[in-house]
Parts: structure tokens; C-alpha cells; sequence
């Protein structure tokens, strides 16, 4: 027992540290945060819209930033992504933490949280992992994203019981540190990750990368799939926005609408473990369409008002489902790019993606708004699972499991 053990993490200790990496970079820059907006509006009296466009504003950031990491990545390997991203990050969200006022909360807060996700988020560590196990592909990312799974479970109860017992400044100084200790290990001990050839849209003869990149960005196929993996990504962002508020007012209570919030994001863990065995069987073209199709149906539910059993429905179909959207996306799209620039390409998708995708509740409200009511946005929500799961129909690609392209 204790030599297989001793086996399993020979082999898997990189992406273990990268699934510790993402807890703590997603952990406080996405679920972390969203608790400290209430305690600090209360103690500065700084205006809701400015503590919104500090997320806001890292989110974009890390986009926009996210194509340089994967251009450094490609080029430099995982250190320096990694450890100037978390240097970078921390000392600015350490020096929001510190902020005298709102603009300069807002300024460092947005920079520090880009830095985080530009180099931290899985459009890096995907492609990492993607270059660092390429016969073991499907298995090494089943694990990156169940141990990164974690980040919600942990950060929300543990944000929110820090800054019941300190001051919130205090709390989110704690947090950052917490972040540096997930982060540090892998961001020291990882090595490698820099480009490697191999085949695919994104591979370049030596001199050729940019050719190669550019190249890759107008195919057919990289167009198609980016279209794909938008619509997804606007329908998931809007559900995770919408579905509390749609939930109570459709008449369940708050709290059974944050209940069924929760134990539709710990049903993620299992469905995350559950995607290697079903990739490995099915492939992830297959596995990739299904998930599309128990998305859109369990979306549907939402619109049926507060009924206990239609709420299981949404929670037992999207939680086991939505946690598998981006390993899968990650999967596909390492695929179709081959290793050389992956990271490069990764990079400039989740620019592309992530500002797409911020679309998504920005129009859901709008339609609620317009509408007086939560059925034509989930509705709509529902919809365009539908379309990304045309387009992957026409792109009809045979994406093997473990069998991803030859390195």
C-alpha cells in the first residue's frame, strides 16, 4: 500500500501541486472576494458598483494578460509564469488590502487579481499539464481539476469565517498568504512546460511561430471551436450568476435556494472524478456533447418557479455537469492546437473566451429585465448549451480519450 502510494505520487506530484496551485488562486480571486464586498462596503462606505468593478476589472486583466503568460510559457517554461505571476499578484492584492481609498482599492485589486489569473488560471496550468503528461493527458487533468475543485469548498467558508473574527483588512491579508503557501510549491518545484513541437494547428517550424499561431487562429477549426466553447462559457457564467435569484424568485426561499447552490457545487467533485473513466471509454468529443446536453436540459428546470423537485432536477444534472466544462474545453483544444504553441493559443483563447463570456449575465439581466421574469433567460440559457453543442457536431471531430495527438 504504502509503495503504491509512494508510486502514484512519483508520477502525479506536478499536477497534485497544480491542483494546490488552483485552490488558492481561484480560491481568493473568484470565491474569496465575493465575501469580502459586504464587510467592506460596510467599513469604508465605498459605492457596491466600484467593489464589482475591481472583480470586474481583474477579470478582464487576466484575460488580456493571459495571451503574454502564454507567450512566456511557450518560451520560458512554468517558473517564471508561475512565480512572477504569484510575486506580481500578491504584492498588489496585498497592497489593496492596504488601500487608503476607493480608486486605489479598485486599481490594485483589478491589476493584482489580472496578474492571479493571467498566471495562475487554468488557460496556464492546462496547458502545463497538457505538455507535462502527454500519454496520461485525460487522467492528469481529471486530477488538476478535482483537486482545483476544492477552491469553492474551502474559500467561501473560510472567507466568511475570517472576517467574522477579524478585521476584514486583516482577514484578506491572511488569505493572500494562504494563497502564496498553494501557490509556492508548484510554482518553485514544477519544471518545464516550455514549447515542445508537435502536431496540430498551432505547430510552427522553427522561425515559424507566429506564422504558425496566426495560422492556427483563422482555421475553420479553431474559429468553429472558439465559437463553441463562447456560448458555453456565456451560458455557465450566466447560470452561476442568475441561478440563486431565479431560484427565490421563482418562490423558494433564500435558503433553500443557497442550499441547493451549495450541494450543486460539492455534486461537482464527483462529477469531475467521474470524467476520466467516462473520456476513456466514450472519447471527448462524446463526453464533451453530453455534458452540453445535461446542461441544457437541467437548466429548464429553473424556469418551473420554486418546485423542490424541479430544483433537484437543476441541481443533480448542472452539478454533476458544469464542473467538467473546462477540462473538457482543455482537453479538446489541446488537441486541436498539438503542443508546440499550445500555450500561445490557450492564452489568446481565454482572452477571446473570458471576454465573450462576461456577456453572458451582463444580457441574461437584460432579458430579465425586459421581460419582467427568469423563463425566457433560462430559456435562452438552455439554448446556447444547444448551439455550442451544434457547432461541436460540425465540427465533428473523433477526440480520442487518453489519445490525444502524439507529442
Amino acid at each position: 500500500m504504502r509503495k503504491r502510494t509512494a508510486d502514484a505520487w512519483l508520477t502525479w506530484w506536478q499536477v497534485l501541486l497544480l491542483g494546490l496551485l488552483t485552490v488558492g488562486a481561484y480560491g481568493l480571486v473568484v470565491y474569496g472576494f465575493s465575501v469580502f464586498i459586504g464587510p467592506i462596503r460596510d467599513d469604508t462606505g465605498w459605492s457596491m458598483s466600484a467593489l464589482s468593478g475591481a472583480f470586474t476589472l481583474s477579470s478582464l486583466a487576466g484575460g488580456v494578460g493571459g495571451a503574454g503568460t502564454g507567450w512566456l510559457l511557450d518560451r520560458a517554461g512554468a517558473r517564471p509564469v508561475l512565480l512572477g505571476s504569484l510575486l506580481s499578484g500578491s504584492a498588489l492584492l496585498m497592497a489593496a488590502a492596504s488601500a487608503p481609498g476607493e480608486l486605489a482599492f479598485v486599481l490594485a485589486w483589478g491589476a493584482g487579481g489580472g496578474f492571479i489569473g493571467a498566471g495562475l488560471f487554468y488557460n496556464v496550468t492546462m496547458a502545463l499539464t497538457a505538455r507535462l503528461y502527454p500519454a496520461e493527458r485525460v487522467r492528469a487533468f481529471s486530477i488538476l481539476t478535482f483537486v482545483g475543485g476544492f477552491a469553492a469548498v474551502i474559500y467561501f467558508p473560510l472567507a466568511g469565517l475570517l472576517v467574522d473574527l477579524l478585521p476584514w483588512r486583516t482577514a484578506m491579508r491572511v488569505l493572500i498568504v494562504l494563497l502564496i503557501v498553494h501557490v509556492l510549491p508548484a510554482a518553485v518545484l514544477v519544471k518545464g512546460g516550455g514549447a515542445a513541437s508537435g502536431p496540430g494547428p498551432g505547430s510552427a517550424a522553427p522561425g515559424e511561430g507566429g506564422r504558425g499561431v496566426r495560422d492556427a487562429l483563422l482555421s475553420r477549426e479553431v474559429i468553429l471551436m472558439m465559437a463553441m466553447f463562447s456560448l458555453a462559457a456565456m451560458a455557465f457564467a450566466a447560470i452561476q450568476v442568475l441561478h440563486v435569484p431565479a431560484m427565490a424568485a421563482g418562490g423558494a426561499s433564500l435558503g433553500v435556494a443557497t442550499a441547493v447552490a451549495s450541494a450543486r457545487g460539492i455534486l461537482s467533485l464527483p462529477g469531475r472524478a467521474l470524467m476520466g473513466p467516462v473520456v476513456e471509454r466514450f472519447g471527448v468529443m462524446k463526453t464533451l456533447g453530453l455534458v452540453y446536453v445535461l446542461m441544457a436540459i437541467g437548466t429548464l428546470p429553473l424556469a418551473a418557479g420554486g418546485h423542490v423537485a424541479m430544483l433537484l432536477v437543476f441541481m443533480v444534472l448542472t452539478g454533476l455537469s458544469f464542473g467538467t466544462i473546462s477540462p473538457l474545453h482543455g482537453l479538446y483544444a489541446a488537441d486541436v492546437y498539438g503542443e508546440r504553441r499550445i500555450g500561445t493559443l490557450m492564452g489568446l483563447q481565454s482572452l477571446v473566451v473570458s471576454l465573450l463570456s462576461a456577456l453572458g449575465p451582463v444580457l441574461l439581466g437584460l432579458t430579465v429585465d425586459a421581460s419582467g421574469g427568469y423563463g425566457i433567460a433560462v430559456v435562452c440559457m438552455a439554448a446556447a448549451f444547444g448551439a455550442a453543442l451544434l457547432l461541436l457536431l460540425l465540427l465533428g471531430r473523433s477526440v480520442k480519450g487518453p489519445g490525444a495527438r502524439p507529442a
